[in-house]
């Protein structure tokens, strides 16, 4: 395999990042919880981050709620 090109790793460091974002805010989605819209759109705009993004420099993350 040939070793990954600047765009893949930029890429990479971006959905590493987003995940973390996820991670803390899964607790939001707990059964004994309900989640606000705003919550809800926060979580949703981390996931279509990298429809939007390829690269952390680019980035231009959502408020959390």
């Amino acid at each position: 395999n040939p070793p990954p090109t600047d765009a893949e790793v930029s890429l990479n460091n971006l959905r590493n990042l987003r995940n973390e974002k996820l991670v803390e805010t899964d607790w939001w989605a707990n059964s004994d919880r309900t989640m606000t819209q705003a919550q809800i759109d926060y979580r949703q705009e981390l996931r279509d981050i990298t429809n939007t993004y390829s690269a952390l420099d680019d980035v231009v993350w959502p408020e959390k709620p």
